[in-house]
Parts: C-alpha cells; sequence; structure tokens
C-alpha cells in the first residue's frame, strides 16, 4: 500500500473536509464519488437512500471543496450533473479531525463495523436455534467461551468467527500475521476476479495486535 505521505494522497487541512472524511456516515455518502464518475442517483442507489438526502449530501460536499462536477448531461427539464471526488485519494490528520483523542476517533470509526458483525453474527445463530452459552477449557489450557457457531449457514455459506488471546513467539505472531493478511488480500481479489453469477455480502475483519503495542 502507498503510504500516506506520497504525492498520490491529497493532505486534508480543512476541518470540514475532516468531519466529513473521518465520520463513518459522512465517510458513506462520500465514497461513491472517490476516484469515480457518479451522478447523484447512481449515488443514492449504491447508499441505500433516499435521493432528496443525497442530493443534500451532494450539496455539502460541494461547499467543502470535497466533490466537483465534472460532466453536465443536457435533457429536457433540468440537467444531469456527474459529480467526482476531487482527489482519488486522502490522507486525514488527526490534528485536524473533530475527535479529542485517537481512541475516541477509532472508536466511532469502528462502531458501524462491530454494529453490523454482531448483528449479522447474532442472526447466524438465530437462523441456526443457537440461543446459550458454552464454557470450556481449551487445548491451549484456555478456559474459551464460545456460542458454538456452525460453519455453515442453513443455505450453504460459510461461517467463521473466533476470537481468543494468544501467546506466541514473535515468529509465530509473524507467520499467524502472513497468514490472515494473505487470507484477506486472496478474498479481495477474488471479489475483483468475480464473475458474473449470484454474490453474497460478508463482514470480513482480520485483526492481529500486540496486547502491549502502546508507546
Amino acid at each position: 500500500m502507498t503510504l500516506p505521505d506520497s504525492p498520490s494522497f491529497h493532505q486534508v487541512t480543512d476541518p470540514r473536509q475532516a468531519a466529513i472524511l473521518t465520520d463513518p456516515a459522512g465517510k458513506a455518502f462520500f465514497a461513491p464519488f472517490l476516484a469515480r464518475e457518479r451522478t447523484v442517483r447512481e449515488a443514492a442507489e449504491i447508499v441505500g437512500c433516499a435521493l432528496n438526502t443525497m442530493l443534500y449530501r451532494v450539496r455539502v460536499m460541494l461547499a467543502a471543496g470535497l466533490l466537483k462536477v465534472v460532466e453536465v448531461r443536457p435533457r429536457a427539464g433540468r440537467a444531469i450533473k456527474v459529480y467526482r471526488s476531487v482527489y482519488d485519494a486522502y490522507f486525514v490528520p488527526f490534528g485536524v479531525t473533530p475527535y479529542a483523542t485517537l481512541e475516541e476517533r477509532v472508536a466511532a470509526q469502528g462502531r458501524p463495523l462491530f454494529a453490523r458483525l454482531t448483528s449479522a453474527y447474532a442472526a447466524a445463530l438465530h437462523a441456526h436455534g443457537l440461543f446459550g452459552n458454552a464454557l470450556l477449557l481449551g487445548e491451549n489450557g484456555a478456559v474459551w467461551t464460545t456460542d458454538l457457531p456452525p460453519e455453515v449457514t442453513r443455505d450453504g455459506r460459510p461461517l467463521v468467527f473466533s476470537d481468543m488471546t494468544v501467546h506466541l513467539e514473535t515468529d509465530q505472531a509473524h507467520q499467524a500475521a502472513r497468514q490472515l493478511s494473505g487470507a484477506f488480500r486472496e478474498a479481495i481479489q477474488a471479489e475483483q476476479q468475480q464473475a458474473s453469477g449470484r454474490t453474497s455480502g460478508y463482514v470480513m475483519m482480520v485483526a492481529l495486535i500486540p496486547l502491549d503495542a502502546g508507546p
């Protein structure tokens, strides 16, 4: 991945832009236009919102200098405008964001992800009639708590949900990190190369973080 100080990243200095780009809702409305040309209607369909809602958000992003008009398509009545982000990539320094601490920003941006994750996981448990919670001594000597989730949903789709504190030597941790990162990249590449067949959305999250990673 290109580093944030690369010339390909526009460094944000405007607090209005920073507030939009680091707010989960604001980013969702901006995302359809990032390095791509969209009409208001196209963006509204992608986000899944009302046309008037997207039109309002586009006006806000135009006023903040995040979007530009790249084409005006004539038609009977009002012409259709096509918008695109002013830059193709952005880097937002923490100092220009509205958050008091880094932890606050990370929590705010992670909240929608964790909400989707827990909602999808609970829905899978509901579908399989799994409402209990099991405790057992695991193979690593730690106490495991699990909902005994299925490995395959009723309609045949895979499901993986595991989390645990593990104690590894540095070399072992590097190996685990490579395997996790590799699986993540493979999923992204598979999405890009997918045929025209039926696809399903999956929440995918990969993490391996030292518990004493602070300064």
